[in-house]
């Protein structure tokens, strides 16, 4: 694939959507440049995410200085994570590198449907709650 300019500027977009997304959210870049990758520069499966995974380091930094400036970061909690994570990733790095790429984008896919669909309820049950908890004088029509 040759980089022309107006190709240089899209992906650059998508990095730009990516680090927003990944800062203002907290979402790993995958969920954004992955699609992207595949849909829009017809890449595989397999470069999409390590390339994906490559981009979220220099973005992660960038997120957690922000977010740790607020005091919104537990090195706790993330060294914890980072020990289970840092050995399950070459293990799932190997298994995904097993997996035909177009496995890969239906599992991927699937994840993607769930996991929005989870968030989305999680988010929907959280203000009811709220609202089933507010006192008659709040909910009181004025």
């Amino acid at each position: 694939m040759e980089l022309s300019l107006p190709l240089a500027l899209l992906i650059v977009g998508a990095g730009v959507a990516v680090g927003l997304l990944s800062a203002l959210l907290g979402v790993g870049g995958g969920l954004v440049m992955v699609p992207f990758m595949v849909l829009a520069l017809g890449r595989s499966q397999h470069l999409a995410e390590g390339t994906s995974l490559l981009v979220i380091v220099p973005t992660a930094v960038a997120g957690v200085i922000a977010h740790r400036r607020k005091g919104y970061v537990s090195f706790r909690q993330a060294l914890f994570m980072a020990v289970g994570g840092v050995g399950s990733a070459f293990v799932g790095a190997a298994l995904a590198l097993q997996i035909a790429p177009e496995v890969l984008e239906k599992a991927f896919g699937a994840f993607i449907v769930v996991m929005g669909a989870r968030t989305a309820w999680q988010g929907w049950r959280s203000k009811e709650k709220k609202e089933s908890r507010k006192s008659p004088e709040e909910t009181e029509i004025t």
